[in-house]
């Protein structure tokens, strides 16, 4: 309800405009009067005036001047000025003043309910404007280290925010960080005997660790810390302020780095021995290598995932001593994953082109990964993976196939990728040769055709009628017979290859949304878009930002 003081030195005037006013409807609970701008001025000393009808002209101090005293003590009071004058300098004064509205006397009742409706809603506005602000900084002030949390996973998982965005969101959530600091991620995993806690007390745990590490690292950096899906603690440091991490020599800026490297694995020492003795545990740590935010922080994060899953238990240390500038990114194989799939190749028959798939998997890995002993055990594995599912789904053991098969699945003596790849071509021939020494049946013989039909068309016409025509086959039966056979529907193999080939063309090429479209079939673009977002779960752009 609102507060109304209406001004006059007509006691009749004040009088009238006070019985103009529906105050019900207009929620006004009370409407004071004064002859004067000194008694006026008396009133909202004790009362919460919330707008101010005054006249300009009065003995003594005028409207104008009133409104000028008003707006010292009482901003938030509306004003609405009368006058028997039209002069344009009153109308001038009034509005510099700050008065809301400016009425020539004699007021017309409707135009004086009008103007009060205005300024009411005016006020009321306001108040909705100063909760909702009030409301939204009590808010932020609460979930500050939630948004800080949630803030951090997204730059380390590479999430693409422009610099505008991302500067005022480490503004709103008063992070002492900027872009082009020098910062590191530093990665820590809860060991022994704190995984076998429930997750009410690991919880508590990780809390407990970083806190300790806080404390530790606080006297020198300031940290900003989250927990990732994997259930890792990510500190990300940057060094207080006054230290320069890179001074204007090379040679200088190398040697305080490294010496910044030193000194940061030197803590993290004393924060795991911290955690050894009060909380009677392991931690492990990676990372803390320093680079320029916000790129560094997803090239430590990835890297330091790695080192987690090179190592495994124990409570080591990774820390990194050598300073390096440069980023090192993660590659992954390429025609390894390729569409259509080992799996899709051996299920259609197509035994010549799953050699030539992984031929092209190991001359990539001669190539690119020589040195990566990691890699060379995806692709041998991937590959043993799918003849192991052919032959299962061929109602065979692989052991059953393979003599000495322990012998030959075995990735402990491999020692170079050469001996790896005659040993999965053996492997390959084993299995080729086992399975086909059984009658090939029509069936078979039909769904290879099946399938090379749409691979080679899957850009054109691929629907139920063009493949019947070309395997000579009613349509009906056709869906049945592949359904029975494979155990999926002709339309959701063919959705499902259209899919892959997109979201690999999107993750591996440049071309835009409408080209990947066109090479996946899809000739209207809006609806190619809706077919990805169902399958995937985000449009085509949110897939390649999240693969980029």
């Amino acid at each position: 309800m609102f507060q109304v003081l209406i001004v006059d030195d007509e006691e009749s005037v004040v009088d009238g405009v006070a019985a103009t006013l529906p105050c019900e409807r207009l929620e006004i609970s009370t409407i004071h009067k004064a002859l004067s701008a000194s008694e006026a001025l008396a009133v909202v000393l004790n009362h919460p005036v919330d707008l101010l009808i005054t006249d300009i002209r009065m003995p003594g101090m005028s409207g104008l001047e009133l409104l000028t005293r008003m707006q010292e003590t009482s901003k938030s009071t509306k004003c609405i000025l009368l006058t028997g004058h039209a002069d344009f300098n009153y109308a001038k004064q009034a509005i510099q003043g700050g008065a809301i509205n400016y009425l020539l006397k004699p007021v017309d009742d409707e135009e004086l309910i009008g103007a009060v409706e205005q300024a009411l809603a005016a006020i009321r506005q306001e108040w909705q404007s100063v909760v909702s602000r009030r409301r939204t900084e009590r808010t932020l002030k609460e979930n500050l280290p939630v948004l800080r949390r949630n803030l951090l996973l997204e730059l380390v998982q590479r999430k693409r925010l422009s610099e505008e965005v991302l500067e005022s969101r480490l503004q709103t959530l008063e992070l002492p960080i900027a872009r082009e600091d020098r910062v590191a991620l530093v990665m820590v995993r809860l060991e022994e005997p704190f995984i076998q806690y429930d997750d009410y007390n690991l919880l508590l745990m990780e809390y407990a660790v970083t806190n300790i590490a806080d404390e530790v690292l606080g006297e020198h950096y300031a940290v900003w810390s989250c927990r990732d899906p994997h259930g890792y603690l990510l500190l990300a440091l940057k060094p207080l302020a006054g230290r320069n991490l890179v001074p204007e020599q090379a040679t200088a800026a190398a040697k305080q780095l490294e010496d910044e490297a030193g000194k940061l694995a030197r803590l993290v020492q004393l924060v795991q021995n911290f955690v050894q003795v009060t909380l009677k545990g392991g931690i492990s740590v990676a990372g803390g290598e320093w680079g320029i935010f916000p790129a560094v922080l997803a090239d430590a994060y990835e890297e330091g995932l790695l080192a987690f899953r090179r190592h495994i238990g124990g409570g080591f240390s990774l820390i990194q001593r050598q300073a390096s500038l440069t980023n090192r990114p993660i590659r992954t194989l390429y025609h390894l994953y390729e569409p259509p799939s080992l799996t899709d190749l051996l299920e259609g028959g197509r035994w010549g082109d799953f050699r030539e798939k992984v031929e092209q998997v190991f001359a990539e890995l001669e190539e690119r990964f020589a040195g990566s002993g990691q890699h060379a055990l995806e692709a041998y594995w991937a590959i043993a993976g799918a003849l192991a599912y052919i032959t299962h789904k061929s109602g065979y053991g692989l052991f059953d196939l393979v003599s000495g098969g322990q012998d030959l699945l075995s990735c402990d003596t491999f020692r170079s990728i050469g001996q790896m790849h005659g040993r999965t071509l053996e492997l390959i021939d084993t299995v080729q040769s086992e399975l086909e020494g059984d009658a090939e049946h029509a069936h078979a013989a039909v769904i290879r055709r099946i399938r090379s039909y749409i691979e080679d068309h899957l850009a054109e016409d691929v629907s139920l009628q063009a493949i019947a025509k070309e395997v000579f086959l009613h349509p009906v039966y056709l869906s049945q017979l592949y359904k029975n056979v494979t155990g999926e529907s002709l339309s959701d193999f063919v959705l499902r290859l259209r899919m892959e080939k997109a979201a690999f063309q999107i993750k591996h090429s440049r071309k835009k949304v409408y080209e990947v479209a066109e090479c996946a079939g899809y000739h209207h673009v809006p609806y190619f878009i809706k077919v990805f977002k169902k399958y995937y779960g985000m449009t085509p752009q949110e897939y390649r930002d999240a693969h980029t």
